[in-house]
């Protein structure tokens, strides 16, 4: 036994003994944390303030501190206000969307789409636009945003092509838009949509034009026509009733040499 010993590798006992925690822990009434841990806890508790609702009126007055708040002039947003602004003055086409919840790569297709056909999807908040509008004759826009809203601008021909881009991205909703200077509901701009290429409206609109002319003249001539329809109409009655005596005379004279020679 002893010579197996020490040809086996005799092994180390450890000095950690794992031991199973026999006791249950009580939740209720836990055991208090030893002083460093409870000097933390002290240290990081929070402390709240009286509420509101028991303080009184005077300290709650503000005497219009916050409502007359001095606002700082942000550059930046002057230069966004500036390009804003030139959209709205270079574009024919103005188009307001309403966002919700979309992630950017459901987003990028339409940016893209959009770009491709020539219109321009931006995105603004309510500052930009108003600091960008007011006291120009796109200011009745701002009721339009309450936060920050897409913007797409393009030109009124490629209104038809927006809807059917727009038709990928149902979290994009139109509200309105403005068409050469009129704004328009959604229903209105459907209607736009629908309509035909300005060279098929100047053909319509000629042959309309063309055809009130020719009513006109024809309502014009119409009574010079039924005159000269009725002298025509009597002169034919006059022609007929002059034949009708020579050819009686005709008969007469007829009858009356064919009796002679019957009685000889």
């Amino acid at each position: 036994m002893a010579s197996l010993k020490k040809v086996l590798l005799p092994t180390q006992a450890s000095f950690l003994i794992a031991k199973r925690f026999r006791g249950k822990i009580n939740i209720q009434r836990p055991k208090k944390p030893h002083f460093e841990r409870q000097l933390l806890i002290d240290l990081a508790k929070p402390k709240y303030g009286t509420p509101k609702y028991l303080l009184p009126d005077t300290v709650l007055c503000d005497r219009g501190e916050k409502r007359y708040a001095r606002e700082i002039d942000n550059p930046f947003e002057r230069i966004l206000a500036n390009e804003c602004l030139n959209w709205f003055n270079t574009s024919k086409m103005v188009i307001f969307l309403h966002v919700n919840a979309i992630s950017m790569e459901d987003k990028m297709p339409v940016f893209a789409a959009l770009n491709k056909n020539n219109m321009h999807l931006r995105t603004y908040g309510k500052k930009i636009v108003s600091m960008a509008t007011t006291g120009t004759r796109y200011e009745a826009v701002n009721h339009l945003f309450t936060s920050h809203q897409n913007i797409i601008f393009g030109q009124p021909e490629n209104v038809a092509k927006m809807f059917k881009i727009m038709k990928k991205a149902p979290q994009l909703v139109i509200m309105a838009g403005i068409i050469q200077d009129r704004l328009m509901s959604k229903n209105e701009l459907l209607e736009y949509s629908q309509m035909q290429n300005i060279d098929v409206a100047r053909s319509q609109l000629c042959a309309v034009l063309d055809s009130a002319g020719s009513c006109l003249v024809r309502q014009l001539t119409q009574g010079q026509q039924a005159l000269v329809g009725h002298l025509e109409k009597h002169v034919e009655l006059q022609s007929t009733s002059s034949k009708e005596p020579q050819e009686s005379t005709k008969v007469e004279s007829e009858s009356a040499k064919a009796e002679p020679e019957s009685t000889s």
